[in-house]
């Protein structure tokens, strides 16, 4: 109590060093291990964060790292559950159910499938060049390394926020197996398994995998034998070890996945044209699920208003024209529109009937590792990869049985990776220079069913967006870690980074009369020159359609964009002879100018944003305490955030409020974060880790440099100075325990649970000027818990678990396309049990 009591009372990291360093408090060194010795004492876990292994108590950065076993632990399957080891970590999905993963409040919300991230996943240091390729992340996992704040330097650009690692099982020279199987409500089976050993005196192999097949928690609102979420997974992976001499080491790996699960529906979380004015006009428009706002619905009907629509009236008028009139169909589907439930309940949810089920992906990679000892200190390693995911699926974006945006979607993503570098090793100086290219190719089609949007009065039913993009980048960098007087060590890199990429989009309509063979499109419904192409032929147009002189492109609109930037980091790390470390670093990374898959009538809309960049001030400490019974780690740090990329809004002629990517020029994120782990008897071990977090856009910015008003979501325009970045909260935090006891002789007990807090967070902009309370993420907790047995050997374990035991009803994403507001749920308890065994 003592020790704690003067942690708590320290206020600075100088007042922290001197306690640290005190002798009274110094601890014994493991045998064979120097103060400054980064090699892992006993119970510590391995990182590569320099691209080499190294214990997490040597490495001068914020870590997260867990090993397989404690992921299967705490029920971490994939990225989707970082959060329950990770504070500061969100991952939602976009309206096109790709993910999205936010660390530290820098992401990038993008349904674009080849959208580059600003957090980096890889394997084995091998990139996923985009989130959508996160297929088997979580197939025979050895452990994960979270990475925070930018990682440009040894990660590439796409690593602003941080990195993710994970580290698969490898090769064995003796022979292993194991099978792990799980069996959960709604009939969630999951089995898995690997066998590892030598085929020859230098080749050694490993195959994994795995199958998850049902889940389905979601049901319809109107059709409760209906219900969607069953998933349909396979996934393998073969990785050979081959040593053809003492000097080389050489691993292949081929990697694949089949997913043909349902995708998520969204729930309906209500319509704005059911707000009206008065008592008057609501009765007098004889809409049945209307209520009265006066001043929101003042918002949307003034000229001048930051939340004016010019097209909130005729929208209005249009759906309940549609509700009371004599076409049943069309009345059916305004009345799902205006008036499909609203329930709290996370399983309840609505789509067209027929339009979810099975999806079409799948995923391969293959990928090669060689490492050439040159000399006793010096190595050189080429790492080659090369990657294919497939997507096919259909979305409902509207969340009722109406087809307000029904979205058919396919495409792929295509990349190759190619990275060298040499580097040395000695006991004072480690070194890495290299160079490294990436090639990602995407292609995706996005099939808009709009038949029962408000917007539509006979312009047109089916569209079809055609988009194509291409991103090549190389990169040099240089990175060097010195022990320039004893315990103390200074660590640089630099990378310089160039990238082109361009981009076609074609926005069209598949669906033109072919007797005809021509459509007319836009004309007398705007006031404006009629247009005429025929199928296939692209309608966004040049100039102004409000003013008469708009120009369809018919053609393909291509775009291109080069960049440069140079990323560095400079630290100092001091490491006292009983083992804490303190670190403090400088870093800047960016993040290339991403493109985006938007369909849009005009082409200023396909203009894309450019590359954003990150300025990180970070100091932090990690100490041992206790004969390493307890390890108590903390960070400050600050970003200076510019030209932050956003899928932001602006005024559509044609289709009301559309996304458009854009650039927040300055904003900034200020964060504190602490973890501890205790180990006080034997068996029991206590950890917890929290953050919390402060960030806003600090520039005025109400306009697209072209001069474009931009919007927030929730429809309103204005200065953005003060908002709060999306998908932000401001404080997140998980704990957890385990209590393994002894049984009998060869036989021991355990019992455990985990509490993951994610604090309230917007998933727009949002100030006094910009109001947008419908999409606040209501801050939430969930409880996991756990009970089993295992033999003390490690030889087999079976576990009953519990999921959100609580049955807290929580939403992961809000969004809104057209008509509807929509949200994505979290799944409601789920209760299982799982056995694994070792041969």
């Amino acid at each position: 109590m003592r020790l704690n009591k003067q942690y708590l009372a320290s206020g600075a990291f100088v007042a922290l060093a001197t306690m640290l360093a005190t002798p009274a408090f110094a601890q014994a060194q493991p045998q064979g291990q120097t103060a400054a010795d980064d090699t892992p004492a006993a119970g510590e876990i391995i990182v590569t964060a320099n691209k080499r292994e190294q214990s997490a108590n040597s490495v001068g950065l914020t870590i997260t790292a867990a090993s397989g076993e404690s992921l299967i632990t705490r029920g971490v399957s994939g990225p989707a559950d970082l959060a329950k080891l990770v504070p500061g970590f969100t991952f939602t999905q976009s309206l096109y159910s790709t993910p999205v993963f936010t660390l530290r409040g820098i992401g990038l919300y993008d349904a674009t499938f080849g959208a580059p991230p600003s957090v980096s996943v890889y394997t084995d240091q091998i990139p996923r060049n985009a989130p959508v390729m996160s297929d088997a992340l979580d197939l025979d996992i050895e452990r994960v390394e979270v990475l925070k704040g930018p990682q440009g330097t040894l990660f590439g650009q796409s690593s602003t926020g941080g990195a993710i690692n994970y580290i698969v099982g490898k090769p064995t020279q003796d022979f292993h197996a194991g099978v792990d199987a799980s069996y959960e409500r709604f009939n969630r089976a999951e089995i898995g398994g690997f066998v590892s050993g030598p085929l020859g005196d230098k080749v050694s192999a490993r195959l994994a995998v795995k199958t998850v097949t049902g889940g389905a928690w979601q049901r319809s609102l109107s059709r409760p034998d209906d219900h969607n979420g069953d998933a349909r997974k396979l996934m393998g992976r073969l990785t050979l070890d081959i040593r053809p001499s003492e000097k080389v080491k050489i691993e292949l790996m081929a990697t694949g996945s089949r997913d043909q699960s349902d995708p998520l529906a969204p729930q309906y979380a209500g319509t704005i044209y059911n707000i009206y004015g008065s008592q008057a006009q609501l009765t007098a428009s004889k809409n049945p699920f209307g209520y009265v706002d006066a001043a929101r619905y003042a918002q949307f009907t003034t000229p001048g208003q930051a939340g004016y629509s010019a097209s909130f009236l005729g929208a209005q008028s249009t759906l309940v024209t549609r509700l009371n009139g004599t076409d049943a169909a069309v009345a059916a589907g305004a009345r799902a529109v205006l008036g499909t439930r609203i329930s709290n309940d996370p399983r309840d949810a609505e789509w067209t009937p027929g339009l979810l089920g099975k999806s079409d992906n799948s995923y391969y990679q293959f990928a090669g590792r060689a490492d050439i000892e040159l000399t006793d200190t010096i190595t050189l390693t080429s790492v080659t990869a090369l990657a294919k995911q497939k997507l096919a699926y259909n979305q409902d974006l509207d969340g009722t049985v109406a087809r307000v945006v029904d979205v058919p979607l396919n495409g792929n993503v295509r990349t190759f990776n190619q990275e060298l570098r040499l580097a040395g090793n000695t006991d004072k100086l480690h070194w890495i220079v290299g160079g490294s290219y990436d090639n990602v190719r995407t292609e995706q089609n996005n099939f808009f069913r709009l038949n029962d949007y408000s917007g539509n009065l006979g312009l047109i039913a089916l569209t079809l967006n055609n988009y194509t993009s291409r991103l090549r980048s190389y990169g040099v960098f240089a990175n060097v870690e010195a022990e320039v007087v004893p315990n103390l060590t200074v660590q640089g890199g630099v990378r310089y980074t160039n990238t082109k990429q361009s981009a076609t989009y074609c926005y069209n309509d598949p669906a033109i009369d072919t007797a005809q063979g021509t459509a007319i499109i836009y004309g007398s419904a705007l006031n404006s020159v009629p247009i005429t192409i025929k199928p296939g032929e692209c309608f966004p147009t040049t100039g102004d359609l409000l003013l008469g002189t708009a120009k369809s492109t018919i053609k393909p609109v291509n775009s291109d964009l080069g960049e440069d930037n140079v990323s560095f980091r400079f630290g100092l790390n001091y490491k006292f002879d009983q083992g804490t470390l303190l670190y403090a670093t400088v870093s800047q990374g960016y993040k290339a100018g991403t493109f985006s898959a938007i369909g849009a009538s005009r082409v200023l809309q396909y203009t894309p944003a450019t590359q954003e960049k990150v300025l990180a001030f970070e100091a932090g400490f990690k100490a041992p305490l206790a004969d390493r019974k307890v390890q108590l780690n903390a960070a400050a740090f600050y970003y200076d955030y510019k030209d932050k990329q956003v899928r932001g809004r602006i005024a559509d002629p044609v289709f009301g409020l559309l996304e458009k990517m854009l650039n927040v020029p300055k904003s900034y994120i200020f964060g504190i974060e602490g973890e501890l782990v205790v180990r006080p008897v034997d068996g029991l071990t206590l950890s917890g880790s929290a953050t919390y977090l402060k960030a806003k856009v600090t520039s005025d910015y109400a306009k697209t440099p072209d001069g474009q008003a931009v919007y927030n979501a929730a429809g309103y325009t204005g200065n953005f100075r003060d908002s709060e970045l999306p998908y932000t909260p401001k404080f997140s935090a998980n704990a957890d325990a385990q209590y393994e006891f002894p049984v009998s002789g060869n036989l021991n007990g355990f019992v455990g649970g985990t509490l993951t807090y994610q604090g309230r967070q917007n998933t727009t902009f949002n100030n006094a000027a910009l109001p947008a309370v419908d999409f606040n993420i209501p801050g939430y907790a969930t409880l996991d818990a756990r009970m089993g047995v295992a033999t003390a050997d490690g030889r087999w374990r079976a576990t009953l678990y519990g999921r959100n035991i609580t049955n807290k009803a929580f939403t992961t994403a809000i969004s809104t396309y057209l008509d509807t507001l929509i949200r994505y749920r979290g799944k409601p308890s789920v209760y299982g049990a799982s056995v694994a065994y070792r041969f």
